[in-house]
């Protein structure tokens, strides 16, 4: 794999920690409809982690947990807000991730940044042209 790719690799990996730490955070403060979704976007980022860290050149990467988690969750809106700038910016990784490899790699990627681009906009973020920009 390409230093770029390897990079954007290692960079959509600490996104997916980041993803799975701030539906930790987040998840005490969500119930009904918006608890279900966080357990499907937790489901979603657990089962995406894993098929990254088997592409990558270390196995075992880990991540920055705390790496997109910005200012306190509170309540249910900060949770909210939380978690559509960390799909967001999940959407950004997996959209440079794209940019770099080829084949079933890149059509992954591609899926896994329209994936989380929806759920950015479930929980209440813009949309936008090119998700996670």
């Amino acid at each position: 794999m390409m230093p770029a790719a390897e990079s954007a690799l290692r960079a959509a990996i600490l996104g997916e920690e980041a993803a799975l730490y701030a539906y930790g955070v987040a998840g005490p403060w969500l119930d009904g409809a918006d608890r279900d979704l966080a357990l499907g976007g937790l489901a979603a980022h657990r089962a995406r982690v894993l098929v990254l860290r088997g592409e990558a050149a270390d196995g075992d990467e880990a991540g920055a947990p705390g790496g997109f988690v910005s200012g306190p969750v509170d309540s249910p809106d900060s949770a909210r807000a939380l978690l559509a700038e960390v799909e967001a910016r999940l959407a950004a990784a997996y959209a440079d991730l794209a940019a770099e490899v080829t084949g079933g790699q890149r059509r992954n990627a591609v899926l896994s940044a329209c994936e989380c681009s929806v759920r950015s906009i479930a929980w209440g973020a813009a949309t936008a042209a090119f998700p996670g920009r």
